[in-house]
């Protein structure tokens, strides 16, 4: 994954994305994920795995995919092992990513966004 706004994905309709992928490390940031202004609904998922003992992530966004100031929060999601945690929220955002702000001890974990 990268740190910082170097790189970004565009979301589809439906269609699941990958944010980050098994990681760990705290600051960890994913890439910047593009999200149409049709786009009215957003589900994102956070899954802990492998003896997940604490960890925090971070979702946020900002008015584009190339911001390179400080980005809104929307909300920390504390991630719990062996489980999906679902955080539904509605809008219009032009940008979101997330971010370990927590490092996840001991395990890794995963998250994906789909947009509607």
């Amino acid at each position: 994954m990268t740190v910082g706004v170097t790189s970004y994905k565009a979301a589809m309709r439906g269609v699941p994305v990958v944010l980050l992928s098994e990681e760990q490390d705290d600051e960890t940031t994913s890439d910047t994920l593009g999200i149409p202004d049709s786009f009215a609904r957003h589900k994102l998922s956070v899954t802990g795995q492998d003896g997940v003992a604490s960890g925090v992530v971070t979702i946020e966004t900002a008015p584009n995919v190339a911001y390179a100031g400080i980005w809104n929060k929307l909300t920390d999601i504390t991630v719990v092992d062996v489980a999906t945690l679902e955080y539904a929220f509605e809008g219009i955002y032009s940008a979101i990513r997330a971010r370990i702000s927590t490092a996840i001890g001991t395990g890794t974990v995963t998250v994906s966004y789909v947009g509607s």
